[in-house]
């Protein structure tokens, strides 16, 4: 499997948790919006088919699921470590993200970083470990300003 099957992989599977985001802010009482989802025919094209986020409370709002379980800061599995996105995505982003939700594997828990936390981030180089054959530039969020809740 190549890395643009991957994505699509990976693609695929972020319906979900998006969906159990939506349902979750939609209970507090706000309205959301979710913009179609299309999928390139290769990786060539892959700009032509970058979304615009993954839902929108009035602004846009990105969700990620993550392959560890966690509850909060004491049980946060990567130490003082967390990253935000890709530097690409935010930095190209129109608009910015308001916020990113990061569900944890059983979808029971998420942790949150503001998007207007942005100025306090900082960047590192590292293998995208989805992925056989790329490095790339992430922001990375100070723990103090991630936030937990239980879903």
């Amino acid at each position: 499997m190549n890395d643009n099957e991957r994505f699509k992989k990976h693609l695929a599977k972020s319906h979900g948790p998006v969906w159990k985001i939506a349902n979750h802010i939609s209970s507090m009482g706000y309205p959301v919006n979710i913009p179609p989802t299309f999928v390139a025919p290769s990786h060539e094209e892959w700009e032509e088919f970058a979304d615009d986020g993954d839902l929108y409370v009035g602004q846009r709002v990105e969700v990620k699921k993550l392959g560890v379980d966690f509850t909060g800061r004491a049980d946060w599995p990567f130490n003082s470590k967390f990253i935000v996105c890709a530097k690409h995505s935010f930095d190209r982003a129109k608009p910015r993200p308001y916020r990113y939700y990061y569900l944890n594997k059983r979808e029971t828990h998420a942790a949150i970083v503001k998007g207007s936390s942005h100025k306090s981030w900082y960047c590192e180089t590292k293998k995208d470990s989805r992925y056989e054959d790329m490095v790339q530039s992430f922001y990375m969020s100070p723990m103090h300003l991630v936030k937990f809740i239980s879903l």
